[in-house]
């Protein structure tokens, strides 16, 4: 595919950069004058209507002070979200494919920009968003949020009565809940699902204290993509009823989805 360099901008694609910028994306510019992604982003960010881009609003200092929802939106990002940079540009990147728990983020985080949709190959659909902000970045850094973290996340030093927030979040992007089918009422079973061997120690570890040393479960490992360990929690009945009401009590923030399933397990509706 040209570069800049071997095939130097002409003024007919420069004028079509203008013309297009907002309102496709850099792969669909790409697609129709035959450049990358990449080098798109690369010219756009040294043209003049570079000036023009709207920055679409959000509170930039949402991760600066604790709070339950900062720490439950941290523990999501922790599961499903990254960071990344590129030049000038900072980019927090969430997503899920529950559109009702993004767009609940994207209210906390006080943002008015698009919540973008990707068909993916199992044809289920993917909702996220792509925010622009660099001390969010800088922050999210502070918090032990990097670039690439998958393999490695080791979460921050979390206020003890927050802790419960933060592994909701991290339970809503990165667990599950599951009903057995059997007829006696045991039969949810919850699991926990990490790369970052610290972070499955972190889970193991927090999950034992708050059900007073009585959790006896292991960290399970499993491999996938390239024979890379990955690692789960796992919990039966009782200890996902405790679990239940330690994450949910009080709680504002939640994926809808997850928590109708564990009110469907302990009898409450249908």
């Amino acid at each position: 595919m040209p570069n800049q360099f071997s095939h130097p901008w002409t003024a007919k694609e420069v004028e079509f950069l203008s013309a297009n910028i907002k309102k496709l994306t850099y792969k669909q510019m790409g697609t129709k004058i035959n450049r990358s992604s990449s080098s798109i982003q690369s010219k756009i960010r040294f043209l003049p209507i570079q000036g023009k881009i709207r920055k679409h609003n959000v509170n930039s200092n949402f991760f600066k002070i604790w709070s339950p929802k900062m720490a439950y939106v941290l523990g999501f990002i922790g599961a499903d979200g990254n960071i990344c940079h590129s030049g000038r540009t900072h980019v927090l990147h969430i997503a899920s494919d529950d559109k009702d728990i993004i767009e609940k983020i994207k209210l906390t985080l006080g943002y008015d920009g698009p919540i973008h949709q990707k068909e993916r190959f199992n044809g289920k659909i993917s909702y996220s968003l792509r925010i622009c902000d660099q001390t969010i970045f800088n922050d999210l850094q502070k918090l032990s949020i990097t670039e690439r973290k998958s393999l490695t996340f080791t979460p921050p030093e979390i206020p003890a009565n927050l802790i419960r927030h933060f592994i909701r979040g991290y339970f809503d992007g990165d667990g599950s809940v599951c009903l057995r089918n059997i007829s006696y009422k045991s039969r949810i079973v919850v699991y926990f699902y990490t790369a970052s061997q610290t972070m499955s120690e972190y889970l193991y570890l927090n999950i034992k204290q708050l059900l007073n040393n009585s959790y006896n479960g292991k960290i399970g490992t499993f491999l996938i993509q390239q024979k890379k360990p990955h690692y789960r929690i796992s919990l039966g009945h009782k200890s996902s009823v405790k679990l239940f009401d330690y994450m949910y009590r009080d709680s504002e923030l939640y994926l809808e989805r997850k928590f109708n399933k564990f009110t469907v397990g302990l009898g409450y509706g249908n």
